[in-house]
C-alpha cells in the first residue's frame, strides 16, 4: 500500500504542473490565469473535489509522439461550492496542447455533463481551448451529436453558465454558444467556429482574434454572448452573481434572502423621471434601480439590443427577472434583436421559476424595410410562445406607451398577471394616436378647410379615450397608481403570488432554454 500511495502522490503532483513552467509563464504573460487558478477564484476555499485528475493523453494509431504526457488531458473537472452552494466546473487548460479537445478530454466533459444532469448540479464552464486534436479524431467518422444533445437536455434542468477567457474555437466555441449565461473577457476571450488561420485558408481573409469573434463582436453585435468583463476576476464574479439568483435546479425555487430594504419605500424621484414633453426619451434604468431592492439589479446583455433591458434583481429579498423597454433607444420599439433577447431571458426566468416584472413603454414592433428584412415580425412573435409556456408570476407596470402587439409582448392583457398596473401617464392604443388618425381619417383631413386644425381636433377627442383612466374604467388594467406606489404595490403582489408555492408540491421542469 505504501508504494501505491507514493505513486498516487507522485502522479497528483505531476498533474498540478499543468503544461510545465514555460507554458504556464506564457499563459501569465498573456494576462491570463491558469485553469487551476481560475477554479480557486470560483470555489469557496477548500471545497474543490477533482474528478479525472490522473487522466492523460491517449495514443492512437496515427499518434506520432510516443510517451507524450498531457496532465489531466487539458481540462480540469470536479465539484466545489460557490458561496456555500454546490456546483461543478469544467476548466480548460490552455497550457496543455492549447486546451484542445482529445478523446479523454471529451470523455471527462461528457462524464461531468452526465453527473450534473443526474444529480442536478449547476455546471460552470471556463473556456480557453481550441478545437479537436486532428491526430485523435482522424478516422472517427462524423462528429458525435451526443455531446451537444446532452447539454440541450440539461438546459432548463440546472443552470449552465460559462466564461470565455481565451481564444476559444471549434468544439469549445460551439459548447459555449449553448450556455444559458455567457461572459467574455475583453481583449482575450474569443468565440469562433474556426480561428484566424482557418479563416485565412477557407476564405482568404486576414483577421485577428478580436475582429473575428472578440467580446465586442459577440456582446454588442451578434448577441451570442451576454456580458463583457474587463478582467478574469470580474468574469468569475459575474458567474457567481448570476447563480446567486438561480435555484440549484428546476426542482427548487430561487433562493430568497432576508429583506434589507424598506418594502414601503416611496421615492419622490419617480415623479420627476418622465419629461414634461412625453415625446422626449428618458432612462428606464433609473426606474428599475429605484423600484428594486437597492443595488440588487444585475443587467443581462447590457450592450446588445439596448431598446430592451433585461436583468435579475431582488424585490423584498426575492429573486425576480426584469424586462423593460428603454425609451432612449428606438423609443423602446421591438426589433428582431430585442425580441430574441427578450424571449431568451423570459425562457430562463420561466424555466427556473423566477417571477417576471415588466416595465412597459413601447410603440410596438419596429417597422420599416430594415426591420422587415431582419425578421422583426417573427422574432416578436416568438414571445407568444414564451408566454404560452410560462408558469411563473407576472407583474406589469405600464409607464407610458402601450401600443399594439408591443404592449402584449410586454405583459399586456391576458398574459396571466398577478397584477397589471399603470401610471397616470400611460397611453393605450393599437398604434400611436397620430398615425392612427392619419390612417383612418386621411381623406377627411385633406378635404377640411383647415387640415391641421381638424387633425388636432380629432387627436384631442380620441386622446380622451386612450389614457390610463379610460383603461381602468373598463378594467383593461387593474389599477392606476401614483408612481411612488410602484415598489409597495409590486411587493404586495409578489408576496401574494409566491404564497402559492407549496412544500407539498415541489416545482418541476417546464422546458429547456434554447440559445
Amino acid at each position: 500500500m505504501k508504494q501505491q500511495l507514493e505513486e498516487l502522490e507522485r502522479r497528483r503532483a505531476a498533474s498540478l504542473q499543468l503544461g510545465g513552467p514555460e507554458r504556464v509563464a506564457r499563459q501569465r504573460k498573456e494576462g491570463k490565469y491558469t485553469a487551476r487558478e481560475r477554479i480557486d477564484l470560483l470555489f469557496d476555499a477548500g471545497t474543490f473535489a477533482e474528478i479525472g485528475q490522473l487522466a492523460t493523453y491517449i495514443h492512437t494509431r496515427v499518434t506520432k509522439i510516443k510517451g507524450k504526457v498531457a496532465p489531466a488531458d487539458g481540462v480540469i473537472t470536479g465539484f466545489g461550492q460557490v458561496d456555500g452552494r454546490r456546483a461543478a466546473v469544467i476548466s480548460e487548460d490552455f497550457t496543455v496542447m492549447g486546451g484542445s479537445l482529445g478523446l479523454i478530454n471529451l470523455a471527462k466533459k461528457n462524464r461531468m455533463i452526465d453527473i450534473c444532469t443526474r444529480d442536478m448540479v449547476p455546471l460552470i464552464w471556463l473556456f480557453d481551448g481550441a478545437g479537436a486534436r486532428t491526430d485523435e479524431f482522424i478516422g472517427q467518422g462524423m462528429a458525435p451529436m451526443y455531446h451537444f444533445m446532452s447539454l440541450a437536455r440539461m438546459s432548463g434542468v440546472t443552470p449552465q453558465v460559462c466564461a470565455v477567457m481565451g481564444p476559444t474555437a471549434g468544439d469549445s466555441s460551439l459548447l459555449a454558444a449553448m450556455m444559458e449565461f455567457i461572459v467574455m473577457t475583453k481583449g482575450r476571450g474569443m468565440l469562433a467556429a474556426g480561428g484566424p488561420p482557418l479563416v485565412l485558408l477557407g476564405t482568404g481573409q486576414t483577421v485577428n482574434k478580436e475582429e473575428l469573434g472578440g467580446s465586442d463582436v459577440h456582446c454588442r453585435i451578434s448577441g451570442v454572448a451576454d456580458n463583457e468583463a474587463e478582467t478574469e476576476e470580474q468574469a468569475i464574479d459575474m458567474l457567481k452573481r448570476y447563480l446567486s439568483y438561480m435555484p440549484t435546479n428546476t426542482y427548487e425555487y430561487p433562493p430568497s434572502l432576508p429583506p434589507t430594504d424598506d418594502p414601503q419605500r416611496r421615492d419622490e424621484e419617480l415623479l420627476h423621471i418622465l419629461p414634461q414633453n412625453l415625446k422626449r426619451p428618458y432612462d428606464m434604468q433609473r426606474i428599475i434601480d429605484i423600484v428594486l431592492d437597492k443595488d440588487s439589479f444585475f443587467e443581462i446583455k447590457p450592450a446588445y439590443a439596448q431598446m430592451v433591458i433585461t436583468g435579475l434583481g431582488r424585490l423584498n429579498g426575492h429573486p425576480v427577472g426584469v424586462i423593460a423597454n428603454q425609451p432612449k433607444v428606438y423609443a423602446g420599439a421591438i426589433t428582431a434583436a430585442s425580441g430574441a433577447k427578450h424571449r431568451h431571458f423570459m425562457d430562463i426566468c420561466s424555466a427556473y421559476h423566477l417571477p417576471i416584472i415588466f416595465l412597459t413603454d413601447t410603440p410596438g414592433v419596429m417597422t420599416g424595410p430594415a426591420s422587415e428584412r431582419e425578421g422583426a415580425l417573427r422574432a416578436g412573435m416568438t414571445l407568444a410562445h414564451s408566454f404560452a409556456f410560462a408558469d411563473t408570476p407576472i407583474f406589469t407596470v405600464v409607464i407610458h406607451k402601450g401600443f399594439g402587439y408591443g404592449a402584449a409582448a410586454m405583459g399586456g392583457g391576458g398574459a396571466g398577471h398577478s397584477v397589471l398596473l399603470a401610471w397616470p401617464t400611460a397611453d393605450f392604443n393599437a398604434i400611436p394616436l397620430e398615425s392612427g388618425i392619419l390612417a383612418a381619417y386621411g381623406a377627411e383631413i385633406r378635404a377640411a378647410p383647415d387640415p391641421d386644425a381638424f387633425r388636432k381636433k380629432l387627436e384631442d377627442e380620441f386622446r380622451q379615450l386612450c389614457g390610463a383612466f379610460p383603461a381602468a374604467e373598463i378594467m383593461s388594467i387593474d389599477e392606476v397608481i401614483d408612481p411612488r406606489e410602484t415598489r409597495p404595490r409590486l411587493i404586495e403582489a409578489l408576496e401574494r403570488s409566491i404564497k402559492r408555492r407549496s412544500k407539498s408540491a415541489q416545482p418541476t421542469i417546464r422546458h429547456g432554454v434554447m440559445p
